[in-house]
């Protein structure tokens, strides 16, 4: 009985027990979360190799001060091993990482170092193969190396809008660990088959890399079947009909065939006749032999399918004919181009008979002669010599080009550039621009593919708002100069609309111009096209 009563006890008590209200389990205070705002920042991104990606959330945690936490952005995937790319808030990383068909994984992980407590944000970054078609712009800052890069932008690129324009800086040092040796003078992109190379020359070195990637092919002495020895390299010229790239090292022409994916150059061409030469400036349009100037000899000579250089027939010619191509001693070569109606223009000065250079306040003439594929009876047949030395500021032209859809000529000087409409009986000539404040020019261009467009501004004034700039294929409708501040030792890439096409009127409006800084001396640029 006792047993039953001391029971009945206990399960009384334990009853009562469980009536009282257990505060125990309420005892306890939230914690602020880890606060990663992204805003209207993306979680996939898509960037090019070699560009610089940025993400800018705002990240706290109520009550705890920033010193106390502590950031890490981690990329992984694909076959890379994760690393860490940056231990700030914010991230601004030089994507260094190859393209890839899937996206890398970024990790960006904030951690509370008082309580350890971490919160991560994934982000889906997809890197794409960069080098497609733009501008090539090789650039000095120390007047003694050159880096490379690449423009891919509106005026440059097909497909591209303006707000895609991306410039891919130093990529010759970025891939290979060093400078180019020497201040470039000249570089060429090519493409045949599978056969791509981007050869950059300078007064005494010679570069060759993979366009695809920027990695180190070869250079100098290795790139030829016997080694010139020199390499100062005054042009690089490319004859797509058969593949063949086109050296002018020194005063000769070394030609290298890219078929069966061949990487070196033979030994330089000789002259139809075996005579000695020696060729600075030559040009080689896509479709029609190339014509060059012989300054040892003064003469023009042909590329004749790039096996030779043909000297010229002067018996040949016709009584009436303007000049002899082979009679054009006391001059030196400025420059060459293709202009309109299948024409090709020689600006020659007279030379200096001691120097061998340009005489100061020597003749200027272009020489005009016909273009054509057919070697053995029009193509470099004398046409006509335009006499220059009446334009203003002529003696201190620097550069000078021409499209191939209007008779006109374009010269630059320092700071200025000027066109000559050849159109009209009495040829014209305008000023059409004038280079910002404080800037030099240091390159032109005319742009001649089909790869890009420019704006302009609709000369119709009654033109609507939505019509009063015009879109245009930049192909022979646009200019492309580069300029240089020597005080802040800036150099600038601008392009510039041809408004006109007939007259060569240049677009005024400077808003409606490219403008792509950010570089040291421009000395050398080029079109690049797609592989």
């Amino acid at each position: 009985m006792k047993i039953k009563t001391l029971l009945v006890a206990l399960l009384g008590s334990l009853f009562l027990a469980s009536c009282f209200e257990d505060d125990s389990s309420l005892n306890y205070k939230l914690m602020n979360p880890i606060v990663i705002d992204l805003g209207d920042e993306p979680t996939t991104y898509k960037v090019f190799a070699f560009d610089t990606l940025e993400i800018k959330p705002i990240t706290y945690k109520e009550g705890v001060p920033d010193a106390d936490l502590s950031f890490k952005w981690t990329l992984e995937g694909n076959t890379i091993i994760p690393k860490v790319i940056d231990s700030t808030m914010t991230l601004k990383y030089m994507v260094d990482v190859s393209a890839q068909n899937n996206a890398y994984k970024l990790v960006y992980e904030v951690r509370d170092n008082t309580t350890d407590i971490i919160q991560e944000q994934v982000f889906d970054v997809t890197v794409m193969s960069p080098f497609g078609s733009g501008l090539i712009v090789c650039d000095t800052k120390d007047e003694m190396t050159s880096d490379v890069s690449l423009i891919m932008a509106y005026n440059f690129t097909d497909s591209y809008h303006k707000e895609q324009d991306t410039v891919m800086r130093n990529l010759f040092s970025s891939v290979n660990g060093r400078k180019i040796n020497g201040v470039a003078t000249a570089v060429r992109s090519t493409t045949y088959q599978v056969n791509r190379s981007l050869t950059i020359g300078t007064d005494h070195t010679l570069d060759r890399v993979d366009p695809f990637n920027y990695s180190y092919i070869d250079g100098n002495g290795d790139m030829f079947v016997i080694d010139p020895g020199q390499y100062n390299v005054t042009t690089i010229g490319y004859d797509p009909q058969i593949g063949a790239e086109l050296l002018a090292i020194t005063g000769k022409i070394y030609p290298r065939s890219m078929q069966q994916d061949n990487k070196v150059y033979s030994y330089y061409l000789q002259t139809s006749d075996m005579s000695d030469y020696y060729m600075g400036i030559f040009y080689r349009p896509a479709w029609e032999n190339g014509i060059g100037f012989d300054e040892k000899n003064g003469r023009l000579l042909e590329f004749d399918s790039d096996d030779q250089l043909k000297v010229f027939n002067s018996a040949k010619l016709p009584a009436d004919a303007p000049f002899d191509q082979n009679k054009l001693q006391g001059f030196t070569c400025l420059a060459m181009f293709s202009g309109d109606d299948s024409q090709m223009h020689i600006i020659l000065k007279e030379k200096d008979p001691k120097t061998g250079k340009a005489k100061t306040n020597g003749k200027i003439y272009s020489y005009i002669t016909l273009r054509t594929y057919d070697p053995e009876t029009d193509n470099g047949k004398p046409l006509k010599i335009i006499d220059l030395n009446s334009f203003p500021e002529i003696q201190d032209a620097r550069f000078f080009e021409g499209t191939e859809t209007q008779n006109v000529i374009y010269y630059a000087t320092s700071t200025k550039i000027y066109s000559i409409n050849l159109a009209i009986a009495n040829p014209l000539v305008t000023l059409e621009y004038t280079a910002p404040e404080g800037e030099e020019i240091t390159s032109m261009m005319a742009w001649k593919e089909y790869q890009g467009k420019v704006d302009y501004t609709n000369p119709n004034p009654n033109a609507d708002a939505d019509d009063k700039v015009i879109e245009v294929s930049n192909n022979n409708r646009m200019i492309v100069l580069s300029t240089y501040n020597p005080s802040s030792r800036e150099g600038f890439v601008r392009t510039v609309a041809i408004a006109t096409l007939g007259t060569g009127t240049l677009e005024k409006n400077r808003e409606l111009h490219g403008e792509f800084g950010g570089f040291g001396r421009i000395t050398a640029t080029n079109i690049q096209k797609a592989f």
